[in-house]
């Protein structure tokens, strides 16, 4: 798209404009954050993208990791045009990758607020500085209508997130996280517990009663487990940390969660 840009005048087709959307050009709500001109920033929110992204598709799978990213843009969309109609101005204009790399750090860095980065320091503290240095901008150029703007899709972002899976920590934000123990259970589990509850006791007036234990699929949860604690040492010492072994533990165990 870069080099689209650079050949050809389209950027305003695919920037989210509310006064174009409302005129009936409306692709603009998903196609904003893939009008991108070339400059160095550019390249640096496709670095910080791919590096976070993927740790998260790999949380998540690619169905909904796909699914997360097409919610936030398409949440940000909505609450430009909400903005622009309710204050009857033409912004906040909505283009380029950076909104999305951002957000998607952002969301990173809160499902694993102590991870170390840089020099040591936590996740969390490199969060707390992107979204500082946004609000001060805003707030010393008086830019009440982007500052409302970038609130608002942080909040929404974090709904989306909790609904595809992420930020289950965080119980104060609405939303359900997916989690192993909401997955349908083996075939035959169900109903083997049905057969435990409905033996009749010893001594209630029936002999020889056979007890169990009666053998079932056994569910998920060890490995669930194996996992949880491979994550627990990413986020405690970093990705380093993880022995050879270790790493082709997690990868295994993260392709049987993406296929059940």
């Amino acid at each position: 798209m870069m080099v689209v840009l650079a050949l050809a005048p389209v950027a305003p087709y695919l920037v989210l404009l509310p006064d174009s959307v409302r005129h009936g050009f409306v692709w603009q709500v998903v196609t904003w954050p893939i009008a991108n001109y070339a400059d160095f920033w550019t390249v640096w929110y496709i670095v910080i993208f791919w590096f976070t992204g993927r740790q998260l598709e790999r949380e998540l799978g690619k169905g909904r990791f796909g699914w997360l990213l097409l919610g936030i843009t398409v949440a940000g969309s909505v609450l430009a045009m909400l903005i622009s109609i309710g204050f009857r101005e033409n912004a906040p204009i909505l283009q380029g990758l950076g909104t999305i790399a951002l957000i998607v750090v952002l969301l990173f860095i809160a499902d694993n607020p102590r991870m170390p980065f840089f020099f040591g320091i936590p996740a969390w503290v490199l969060g707390l500085v992107m979204v500082v240095i946004p609000l001060l901008q805003y707030i010393g150029g008086r830019a009440w209508l982007l500052l409302l703007d970038f609130v608002l899709n942080l909040v929404a972002a974090a709904i989306v997130a909790k609904l595809a899976g992420l930020l289950s920590q965080y119980r104060f934000i609405p939303g359900q996280r997916y989690t192993p123990s909401q997955r349908r259970r083996p075939r035959g589990v169900g109903r083997e517990e049905r057969r435990r509850k409905s033996a009749p006791r010893a001594g209630a007036g029936v002999s020889n009663v056979v007890q169990g234990p009666w053998v079932g699929p056994e569910p998920p949860a060890r490995e669930d487990e194996e996992m949880d604690a491979l994550l627990d040492k990413i986020m405690d010492h970093g990705l380093e940390s993880l022995t050879t072994r270790e790493r082709r533990r997690l990868e295994e165990l993260r392709q049987q969660r993406r296929a059940r």
